[in-house]
């Protein structure tokens, strides 16, 4: 039966495409401005049920994602989707060469730095992608609700009346849904509304709030999941998706607020169904990775710190020396804590109700741009080295802004604060604190946002690592500053794809930044251009770890009874293992159709691969193969018996590996016969002096394959007496069986060991995809091998 996802794509005229992709998905899911922290809070207050069941079932992990500055979603995505590294100077920002005050949600503001961008980085991460909700289009193929997306003749161009009377039609029960979710909403925002007041918030600015906080918490939140949804069913590669909700109610009640925290539970229900859909797709095997770009701060608005506005202390301070007589020009907040009615009113591309007609005049007036923690000021002329160190003592020590970062002499930047006068980045402990979690990359961020064409002569910042900190603009939660909390983000990555992180990006590190999570992303899609070869990624390693798999592929043959290749290396991609031995490999065999599977997996895989054929007639072979991220050095292949009536040969491949460190793990993958007597023979000569028993004892070994014996046979017992059973050797769990694939019942599948390795963790993935690819399952191991002594 079809699902509604299904019949509205169908009703749209989406067709599913025919037999399955080749390539890998990845549906990349953004939680706007939710911390680590408050990440860890929801998920223990059960605000993120289903990402909780991920993380404790699904093998998924939490990396701290690192925002680089200024911690906000432009200066993010740009360094994400463009490795381009504070690409904006802050959110809201002045641009001499063109006499433009930018704000980043405005379509054309986003369009001018997106075009810069792609001078720079001509292919972005996502070329061809779908894009929701974000500040650039990225190159995307298709795009709604990015910044870009909501110029009003854009969003005229793409109305189609008859598609969206088609939706509701088809999706009525879904709209209903959705329907009761806006009642709740706006019963819960008339009461979020209610204690504003009690706070001492303007009225109407409350009641403004109200639709606005329904159109993005439930609205736009619905639009996105649908549309995420329409794409894999038409098998998009790869979906970027930004859910705004929490970022916009923390501005307004803060991060750590219930309100801002009610809105997480709709987008894990929405990530839900994303992932769900995923898992089903019969074209592409998808994976999932959830991220914040940034976190926030609980902060005090500077005109309640102080009772004055930004505009009025500054045109003080200003009074004297050389910018005396020069009037403070500000673009006024709009008339809404947070600004959040404005960044709403462009998600709809209509004009923010608190913009001006008179541009900036920078020749006549010190222009300020102050939107969130981090401010600019721009001025008409230079003043010399002494009056810069007057005005900004006189912003810390007389009008409490926190941190005023200017440059002087030979370039350097100096920092003040109200512990002194500080050198960026040498004394980045007095700037930004001594426990800072990200000193040493927020120092160097810090003075590269200072150096940006576009960068105020002074940057006014609320940060202060001792007391509370400042925000320019009314709100209660802010970001884009150097804050330990707006600068902390989280990232929920599969396992299989966090291992090539630890082992080429964290390995003397703890956290991602924007241009690592690329790195991760364009190496799983296959764009970084080089085959997966980490030998000399273990130098210097306190031990080489090493993912094992084994896998009995049936010829590629499916318990669906479809021949499918491609579906066996997802199968293999999925696990993401460093050395794979398979068996029942067909090799230009009729019975299917010729192909050449070793060589069409290891393809798949971009690994290096080693066939030996058991079985040969004329051109067709059938037999046992080896695949490797690392170079391979071939050591025997033959039989272990030879065929005899109705019995097949059985034989072994047998080849080293070389680390980085100069040691050699030997590997060997075999297939015993299904007699008892004839795998008695395989297994004596196997152990013998033919094979495993010439090599040296000081030498790591690794034995896998289908060896068609339990854990109570007579075989099995004499292996072990001789090696290791690695699912034994972990201990603490029931050993888990392998065959068949559809009710595993029987542990015939084994990876046997020398003493010489550790081993971290054992998976027989059961997912939809495994349970149908083969009549086995693959057995996944992972090893340690301690350094040389």
């Amino acid at each position: 039966m079809l699902s509604r996802t299904q019949w509205a794509a169908h009703m749209l005229g989406v067709r599913a495409p025919a037999g399955e992709a080749d390539e890998p998905g990845l549906i990349l899911i953004q939680i706007d401005g939710l911390s680590r922290t408050q990440f860890e809070k929801a998920l223990h207050n059960g605000r993120f049920p289903f990402l909780n069941r991920l993380i404790r079932k699904q093998h998924f992990t939490t990396e701290t994602f690192y925002s680089g500055l200024p911690s906000s979603t432009p200066a993010v995505q740009a360094e994400l989707f463009f490795g381009v590294k504070t690409a904006v100077p802050s959110f809201q920002f002045f641009r001499r060469s063109s006499g433009r005050d930018l704000r980043m949600y405005e379509a054309s503001a986003a369009a001018e730095i997106e075009d810069e961008l792609r001078e720079k980085c001509p292919h972005p991460l996502l070329e061809d992608a779908h894009s929701y909700s974000n500040i650039y289009r990225a190159g995307s193929a298709h795009s709604r609700y990015c910044s870009e997306d909501m110029a009003a003749a854009e969003l005229y161009r793409r109305l189609h009346l008859f598609k969206s009377l088609v939706l509701c039609v088809v999706y009525a029960p879904k709209m209903l849904r959705i329907l009761i979710l806006c009642v709740i909403e706006f019963g819960i925002a008339i009461l979020d509304a209610i204690k504003g007041l009690f706070e001492r918030e303007e009225f109407f600015n409350e009641i403004a709030f109200v639709p606005a906080r329904v159109a993005v918490c439930v609205l736009l939140r619905e639009a996105i999941r649908f549309r995420v949804l329409l794409d894999i069913e038409r098998g998009v590669q790869v979906i970027h998706a930004n859910f705004l909700g929490y970022d916009e109610q923390a501005h307004r009640r803060g991060p750590d607020s219930a309100f801002a925290h009610w809105t997480l539970k709709g987008i894990d229900d929405a990530v839900r169904d994303i992932y769900r859909s995923a898992v089903r797709s019969g074209y592409r095997d998808y994976e999932l990775m959830v991220y914040s770009d940034h976190g926030q701060e609980r902060v005090v608005p500077y005109v309640r710190k102080s009772g004055r506005e930004i505009d009025v202390v500054l045109q003080e301070v200003f009074s004297h020396g050389s910018l005396a007589g020069y009037p403070v020009w500000i673009r006024k907040m709009p008339d809404i804590v947070g600004s959040s009615l404005d960044r709403i009113r462009s998600l709809f591309g209509l004009k923010s109700k608190g913009s001006v007609e008179t541009l900036p005049d920078p020749d006549n007036q010190i222009v300020v741009t102050a939107m969130g923690p981090v401010g600019h000021l721009y001025f008409p002329i230079q003043p010399d080295a002494g009056e810069m160190d007057y005005y900004a003592l006189a912003m810390v020590k007389e009008m409490g802004i926190p941190l005023v970062v200017f440059r002087g002499r030979q370039g350097r930047f100096w920092a003040c604060n109200s512990r002194g006068k500080w050198l960026l980045p040498d004394d980045r402990a007095e700037v930004f604190g001594v426990n800072h979690p990200f000193l040493n990359e927020v120092s160097e961020d810090f003075v590269r946002l200072c150096e940006h064409r576009d960068a105020g002569d002074m940057v006014i910042s609320g940060w202060d690592p001792d007391g509370a900190l400042v925000t320019f603009p009314l709100e209660n939660g802010a970001h884009a500053g150097p804050g330990s909390e707006e600068t902390r983000g989280f990232l929920l990555i599969p396992d299989r794809i966090r291992r090539w992180h630890l082992a080429h990006l964290a390995a003397t590190r703890t956290r991602v930044r924007p241009d690592d999570l690329r790195q991760i992303v364009r190496h799983y899609l296959g764009r970084d251009g080089e085959r997966e070869e980490f030998s000399a990624e273990w130098q210097g390693k306190e031990e080489m770890c090493l993912g094992v798999m084994t896998y009995n592929i049936h010829s590629c043959v499916g318990m669906d009874g479809k021949l499918r290749p491609e579906r066996v290396a997802r199968v293999i991609n999925h696990c993401d293992p460093d050395i794979v031995a398979v068996q029942e490999v067909d090799c230009h065999r009729f019975r299917s159709k010729g192909h050449d599977q070793a060589q069409l997996i290891a393809d798949h895989l971009r690994m290096h691969h080693v066939f030996q054929a058991m079985f040969e007639e004329e051109r067709e072979r059938y037999g046992i193969a080896i695949f490797s991220k690392f170079p391979l050095q071939v050591i025997k292949t033959g039989h272990l018996t030879v065929a005899a009536g109705l019995r097949e040969a059985r034989g072994a491949i047998w080849v080293k590996v070389l680390t980085g460190d100069g040691r050699v793990v030997h590997f060997i993958n075999t297939h015993f016969g299904l007699g008892r007597e004839e795998r008695r023979l395989q297994a004596e000569e196997l152990f013998s002096s033919n094979w495993l028993g010439g090599i040296p004892a000081d030498e790591p070994v690794i034995l896998c394959g289908d060896f068609n014996s339990g854990p109570a046979s007579k075989v099995f017992k004499f292996m072990r007496s001789r090696m290791r059973d690695a699912q034994e050797a972990l201990g603490g769990g029931k050993p888990i069986p392998t065959f068949s694939s559809i009710r595993p019942l029987l542990r015939i599948d084994h990876v046997f060991l020398s003493h010489h390795f550790v081993v971290r963790s054992v998976d027989v993935p059961r997912t939809s995809t495994s349970a149908v690819a083969s009549d086995h399952l693959p057995i996944c191991v992972e090893l340690a091998l301690p350094p040389k002594s």
